[in-house]
C-alpha cells in the first residue's frame, strides 16, 4: 500500500497556461517563475510532468535568424523610432510602444545583433540625462547653462563621455540670426562723401 497523495493525471488550469505560454511565447523558465510566483525548479518540473503526460513541448524558434523583422510589428515600430532620435531610453520607448520593457528589450537586441540598428541606440538609462543632452542638442544654451537648467555640475564631462560611446550629439541647431543673414540680398557699400572728394 502507497502512502501519500496519488499523483493526478490531468494538469491543473495553472500548469496548463504555464506550459501553453511557454510554447506559444519567448517567456523563459525565470520570467514564468517570477510571473506565476513559483521557483524556476518548480517551472522545469510541471513542464518535466506535463510531458509524461503526453503534452508537447516545444519552443518557438525566436531567435535572431528566425525572427522576420520586416513583419513584426514591434520591430517596424523600433525601426521608425531609431530613424527620428537616437535619445531615448529603453523605458520610454518600451512606454511609447506600450509593451513591456523586458519584450522591448528583446526586439532591440535582436535588431542590435542583426545590424539594423546602431548599438548605441536606447543605451542611456537616465530619462533626466536623455532630455539634458536633447536641450543640448537642439536648443542654443551652452553646455554650462544646460547643465545647471538639469542639475549636473560637470556637463562638459558627460558630454564627452557621450561623444566617445559614438552618441551623436552634433548641435542641429538653426540660428535664427545666421539663417536671416543668408536669406537677404547681399550688402552693397556705397562710398562716404570723403572718399569721393580725394
Amino acid at each position: 500500500m502507497t502512502r501519500g497523495r496519488k499523483p493526478a493525471k490531468e494538469l491543473n488550469d495553472r500548469d496548463k497556461k504555464i506550459v501553453e505560454r511557454y510554447n506559444s511565447t519567448s517567456d523563459s523558465m525565470p520570467l514564468l517563475a517570477k510571473k506565476y510566483r513559483i521557483s524556476k525548479q518548480r517551472i522545469y518540473e510541471i513542464l518535466k510532468r506535463a510531458k509524461r503526460l503526453g503534452y508537447v513541448i516545444k519552443r518557438q524558434k525566436l531567435l535572431a535568424r528566425y525572427h522576420d523583422f520586416h513583419q513584426c510589428e514591434v520591430c517596424n515600430k523600433i525601426l521608425k523610432i531609431a530613424k527620428m532620435d537616437e535619445l531615448i531610453t529603453r523605458k520610454h520607448l518600451a512606454q511609447m510602444l506600450r509593451i513591456e520593457v523586458g519584450v522591448c528589450n528583446r526586439h532591440l537586441n535582436r535588431l542590435k545583433g542583426s545590424g539594423f540598428i546602431s548599438k548605441k541606440f536606447a543605451t542611456i538609462r537616465s530619462d533626466r540625462l536623455v532630455n539634458a543632452l536633447r536641450c543640448y542638442k537642439y536648443d542654443s544654451l551652452p553646455p554650462a547653462a544646460v547643465g545647471r537648467k538639469f542639475g549636473y555640475k560637470n556637463f562638459y564631462s558627460i558630454l564627452n563621455y557621450q561623444k566617445k560611446k559614438g552618441v551623436n550629439l552634433k548641435r542641429m541647431l538653426k540660428s535664427p540670426l545666421v539663417s536671416n543673414l543668408k536669406q537677404e540680398e547681399p550688402m552693397t557699400i556705397f562710398p562716404s562723401i570723403g572718399q569721393n572728394e580725394f
